[in-house]
């Protein structure tokens, strides 16, 4: 990534950082709270003490894992908005898995983790096949497939999977030896964390390095182009949405397996959604959209101490959320449509 782009993303961050700082100050005035007040409660909560940061770092990590693989597919001109169901589908096959193996941890969890990739990946590899195979929108295919995800979940974890001795619906709890480990004592942060810094490196290094990598940089930036390169753009376009969904996928897996320890269907209050705006936050660079997944992960954490110290309206983040993808969805359309009239 050039300098000139690496400002570009500091420059996209500090926009969403403003965009966020109106937009919650107009919105808890409306609520009539004081907006300094609020801020101080959201930043204390995220980030005021050593179990607080922890928390802040786990919803870091939940965000990290699918803003990858939109990225990836993004990169390769492929909207997949469907992080979502993947997430909660490699979630749900992690859970299945962790609560049934009986082996160490050195195969238990990278065994959990793998069934979490699989089945991310598979469910984002419907949308690449139908794309692929037939050309079909891949934005609509992948809202579609976040419904029937969200349903089979829901329909597989009330029966086939469902815990005899649980109160909700939800699977068995995972096995000691497939949880994630613990790195912080005294808090819930666990292994996740380095895992998702570390996919955040693979990518970069596939992006910039490899010639898979290239394709996809060629297939998203010049179609006609690739493939007149001889480049089969048709198969970058599965591998790019199988790659993506396997991210998502992990992103669900770390989740059960670090901190709900069992799949339920309060696994996801959005991520995959959220992921969104992390990854266009980051101009689709892994560096950056780390930086903004700490950034939403703070927004994430404090919201609850927002709500409990401040009495903000929780839903006054999913408010700042949304607009920030809006402006920043605006702003890459008017950019690409300036950089065409050119």
């Amino acid at each position: 990534m050039t300098l000139r782009a690496r400002l570009g993303s500091l420059r996209d961050l500090g926009l969403a950082v403003a965009i966020a700082l109106v937009v919650g100050s107009i919105a808890m005035l409306v609520a009539g709270v004081n907006p300094i007040v609020g801020f101080s409660s959201l930043l204390d909560g995220a980030l005021g003490n050593r179990s607080e940061l922890g928390e802040t770092l786990i919803q870091t990590s939940a965000l990290l894992f699918p803003a990858l693989g939109i990225a990836l597919a993004f990169r390769g001109g492929l909207f997949n908005i469907g992080a979502e169901g993947q997430l909660v589908l490699g979630g749900l096959a992690a859970g299945t898995i962790g609560a049934d193996l009986h082996a160490p941890a050195l195969v238990a969890i990278p065994a959990a983790l793998l069934a979490g990739a699989i089945a991310g990946g598979l469910w984002g590899s419907i949308a690449g096949f139908l794309r692929a195979r037939f050309g079909a929108n891949e934005v609509i295919a992948t809202l579609m497939l976040n419904v029937v995800a969200a349903l089979l979940a829901s329909y597989l974890v009330n029966n086939l999977l469902h815990d005899p001795a649980g109160q909700s619906s939800e699977t068995a709890l995972v096995l000691a030896n497939a949880q994630l480990p613990v790195i912080v004592p005294g808090t819930r942060l666990t292994i996740a964390i380095l895992l998702a810094l570390a996919a955040a490196a693979i990518v970069r290094y596939v992006l910039a390095e490899t010639i898979f990598g290239y394709e996809l940089r060629a297939t998203g930036e010049a179609p006609e182009a690739a493939l007149r390169a001889g480049i089969d753009v048709r198969r970058t376009a599965l591998l790019a949405m199988t790659w993506s969904g396997a991210l998502a996928g992990i992103g669900g897996a770390v989740i059960v397996l670090g901190v709900l320890h069992r799949f339920n269907g309060q696994l996801s209050p959005g991520y995959g959604f959220v992921a969104i705006a992390v990854a266009l936050v980051g101009r689709l660079d892994p560096l950056p959209i780390t930086l903004a997944a700490f950034a939403f992960g703070i927004l994430q954490s404090g919201a609850v101490s927002m709500q409990a110290e401040a009495g903000v309206p929780r839903e006054i983040v999913a408010v700042v959320e949304g607009v920030v993808i809006l402006a920043l969805a605006g702003q890459r359309f008017l950019g690409a449509r300036k950089s065409r009239v050119r």
